[in-house]
């Protein structure tokens, strides 16, 4: 099945077109504690931008609520960039309450999501910007790498499903209204 898919990709890369391409960030390598080696996490176009009625200030205090709404612990706090989350740490199944697999497509095999069996290594982080108008845009960055506990393998870059940021975004929303 693994060589069906790389003789797929080969010929798939083979066909693509070429053009430009734009560099973006550099790549980031981290060490992960229990983990040999260093995992590096490459920057990818899956930020999600949107702008919402309050003031910078208003939606930055709550910031704090809404992670702790869906389970992520909060452990980068930068108020000058305004920048909240968690730069990486490691799952196993559930994010809060949450099957993994409603957050993030890392594929399937006959058992089931592999984002419910997997070690899930995640980075949700969200920066502020002023916006006009009383408004705020809110920058959402949820990234997800994977590999299966019982083989030796790399880790491999999972999809967000979109339910992670809109629940942030819903729980920020749901702050303001209360205040």
């Amino acid at each position: 099945m693994r060589a069906m898919f790389c003789v797929s990709l080969a010929a798939l890369s083979a066909c693509a077109s070429t053009g430009t391409t734009t560099s973006g960030p550099a790549s980031q390598s981290i060490a992960v504690d229990g983990m040999p080696g260093r995992l590096t996490m490459s920057p990818t176009s899956s930020a999600n931008s949107t702008s919402i009625t309050g003031s910078l200030e208003q939606v930055w205090r709550a910031l704090p609520a809404a992670f702790d709404s869906v389970g992520i612990p909060v452990t980068q706090v930068d108020p000058v960039r305004h920048i909240i989350g968690n730069p990486g740490f490691k799952l196993r199944q559930r994010l809060g309450k949450v099957s993994l697999s409603r957050y993030i497509d890392c594929g399937t095999t006959q058992v089931g999501p592999n984002a419910d069996s997997y070690d899930v290594y995640v980075t949700a982080l969200i920066q502020l910007q002023p916006g006009s108008g009383g408004t705020t845009t809110v920058t959402t960055t949820f990234e997800a790498l994977a590999r299966p506990i019982a083989f030796s393998q790399d880790y491999s870059r999972c999809s967000s499903r979109g339910s992670i940021e809109t629940r942030l975004l819903a729980a920020v929303k749901s702050q303001l209204a209360v205040k």
